[in-house]
């Protein structure tokens, strides 16, 4: 009985987990960085076949790092990418690689201190398949869920099954 209750508790948690649903620690608390008061200037994306070159110049107030955000949609949140950098002369110009090709991707950018993150720029827009004949492509994101959902069902299943037994 043990060992059943163990195996729905495991399985439980790891559904919850993978569909986000598990608390989360928060770390929130422990900032004691001071987050910039400007988001940078986003100003310039150029696309290439695979990768996207972000142009945009620093905040005014204090910052260590960068985080860029990214995705197919207006909310650019799909993916980021964070880096550290400091201060410098002129314009920061960084390389976002391994992008689908002819796709219109929406970037925004926000400095960091530490710990603290500040605002994020104006979200621009690649408009890459717009300026081509081809047709927008990116990912399937329907077959991604049904097998992720897939998954999910069959580890519930097993789970409920073994709390039978």
């Amino acid at each position: 009985m043990k060992l059943k209750l163990a195996a729905f508790g495991f399985i439980l948690t790891f559904f919850l987990i993978f569909v986000g649903l598990a608390p989360k620690a928060s770390f929130a608390d422990d900032c004691s960085s001071q987050p910039p008061n400007d988001a940078p200037n986003l100003y310039s994306v150029s696309m290439s076949s695979f990768s996207a070159t972000l142009y945009f110049v620093q905040p005014s107030t204090a910052f260590d790092g960068y985080t860029i955000s990214y995705g197919l949609t207006q909310s650019a949140d799909a993916y980021s990418v964070k880096f550290n950098l400091g201060v410098l002369d002129g314009a920061v110009k960084y390389t976002v690689h391994d992008l689908f090709p002819q796709t219109n991707y929406f970037f925004k950018v926000r400095a960091n201190n530490g710990c603290a993150a500040g605002p994020w720029s104006t979200t621009i827009s690649t408009n890459v398949a717009s300026a081509s004949s081809l047709p927008e492509t990116g990912p399937n994101i329907t077959i991604l869920g049904i097998g992720i959902g897939g998954i999910a069902l069959v580890l519930l299943g097993i789970g409920v099954l073994l709390f039978a037994l």
